[in-house]
């Protein structure tokens, strides 16, 4: 049998440049966080990040993680492809990751985490998939990921966004769509009346990123 989800048993990443580059992928994600001092960019939102928080990210969403010190932080990522919600007849449970993010929000408050029962269920998937080198899927774990997808779509309270981009969000949306251009500073200056040294500034600020890295 294919393997149709991957698994992280480690939770502790140490920030660096490498551990938090924006990025996409073709697979689901749902992200506890459990400790540090970060936020969470999903295109053009920026979450705060408090211990439990959840983040779902839809595929080909470009996201990561924005370290706001040196202190290591721990997490624990489950990735899901497309071909498991019909590889274990589910595919009513795909919807929450079908819904658009701009008008759903992409963070799940620590607070609904636990009262809906996600904090349980992620905690037995961390036990149990601690003991897996995954080649293969795994029953209990499948069992698992099926009930924590159950109660995702459950949830019906997102944070849209709870850190404010400002002017920035118009300049993230140009640059997600316009990517494969020619982009400049002076285009960009011209663009959106920001000045260059404002840009550079502000978008390492809210990104964690130069605006040449993004």
């Amino acid at each position: 049998m294919m393997k149709h989800y991957s698994i992280n048993a480690n939770t502790i990443q140490k920030p660096s440049t490498a551990n938090f580059q924006l990025h996409t992928h073709e697979a689901y994600e749902v992200y506890l966080f459990l400790d540090g001092d970060a936020s969470y960019i999903v295109e053009d939102k920026t979450y705060s990040l408090e211990p439990f928080d959840m983040i779902v990210i839809r595929k080909d969403e470009l996201h990561g993680v924005n370290p706001a010190s040196d202190v290591p932080y721990k997490r624990i990522p489950l990735h899901i492809l497309p071909s498991f919600f019909t590889a274990y007849n589910c595919k009513e449970y795909e919807s929450c990751f079908l819904n658009s993010a701009s008008t759903t929000g992409n963070k799940i408050p620590a607070a609904i985490v636990h009262s809906s029962g996600l904090y349980d269920a992620f905690m037995k998937y961390k036990k149990y998939s601690d003991s897996f080198t995954l080649q293969t899927d795994t029953p209990v774990l499948t069992a698992i990921i099926i009930e924590i997808l159950y109660l995702v779509n459950q949830v019906t309270e997102y944070s849209v966004t709870d850190v404010s981009n400002g002017p920035l969000k118009e300049v993230i949306m140009y640059l997600n769509t316009h990517y494969t251009e020619d982009i400049t500073l002076d285009m960009l200056e011209e663009t959106f009346f920001l000045s260059k040294y404002y840009l550079c500034k502000a978008f390492r600020k809210t990104t964690g990123l130069a605006l040449q890295e993004y």
